[in-house]
């Protein structure tokens, strides 16, 4: 028996390449979240609910253009071509919380049951820095959900009108501002509890079934509450009603009248405590999501 030591050659190469730093594994975290919650280089199962909902909510502005372009005087809103973004965003809306129940599940549960959160830890990201990318893929592709169409919509509306394209574009600006605005909201608004359920739960189905539950639930107490007049400050109640809260602000953005059966406007609140309790609700989640990362990685 030897007493040398024998040296293995076992291919090892060393990174040659540019070291990216905390900025590049912030970007990988996004890249990877946008990734996973479009289904791409995933299992073509994964890939049919996210696209239905995104195709739901394109198909719909290219038809309003189509036949603007076929018909000459058609409109989303009789008088003015660009009238339609508000009810577009709401119709929009609806599938947006439904792809963020899914979403936001997929963004956080797999790393932290998967055992992924050790290998970000071993890398330079912070926990702030994981949690805003996991965010930040989210807010990109509800960007694209409520943006994409309202921008097909406002840039083919621009270029039939009579008026002029740059003319049309410039004198409309205002109401792609207004867009983003209520883009905003929703994500906020659907996805803040969307990854508070998420950091607690242990699977993606239960997890999207508890979102969809209190989303809902919380809804239908508000209204419960709202006509009980028996009730101390049943009136604050109405305040839970968190599915209606982004329509309302919505509503608020462009100049509207909230839609009927708004449970807080009924009971007697203005659209800025709707925005007021989406910016606590987010807040909140926030202060939550952080502290129970922070012991977890």
């Amino acid at each position: 028996m030897s007493d040398r030591g024998v040296v293995f050659d076992l291919g090892y190469v060393p990174h040659e390449g540019p070291r990216l730093g905390r900025l590049g594994a912030v970007r990988a975290v996004v890249k990877d979240g946008v990734r996973r919650v479009l289904g791409l280089r995933r299992k073509a199962r994964r890939k049919v609910i996210p696209w239905l909902l995104f195709t739901l909510a394109v198909v719909p502005a290219a038809v309003f253009v189509g036949l603007a372009f076929f018909v000459g005087n058609f409109s989303p809103e009789a008088g003015s071509p660009f009238g339609g973004h508000a009810d577009y965003i709401s119709l929009v809306g609806t599938l947006v919380m439904l792809f963020i129940a899914l979403a936001g599940p997929e963004l956080l549960i797999p790393d932290r049951e998967e055992g992924v959160l050790a290998v970000y830890s071993s890398r330079p990201l912070t926990v702030g820095d994981y949690l805003l990318a996991r965010s930040g893929a989210l807010a990109i592709v509800v960007a694209g959900f409520m943006i994409l169409p309202n921008l097909l919509m406002y840039v083919g509306f621009a270029a039939l009108d009579e008026a002029g394209f740059a003319s049309t574009l410039l004198g409309n600006w205002v109401d792609l501002v207004r867009v983003v605005g209520a883009t905003a909201v929703y994500l906020f608004g659907y996805g803040a509890p969307a990854l508070l359920v998420a950091t607690y739960a242990k699977r993606n189905g239960p997890a999207t079934g508890v979102y969809l539950a209190v989303i809902l639930g919380s809804t239908g107490l508000a209204d419960g509450l709202s006509q009980a007049a028996d009730i101390p400050g049943g009136r604050w109640g109405s305040l839970l009603a968190l599915l209606q809260h982004p329509e309302i602000v919505r509503a608020w953005i462009f100049g509207r009248t909230p839609d009927p059966g708004s449970i807080p406007t009924d009971a007697g609140f203005e659209p800025w405590a709707s925005l007021a309790v989406i910016a606590a609700v987010t807040v909140l989640t926030g202060f939550l999501v952080r502290r129970r990362y922070r012991r977890l990685m």
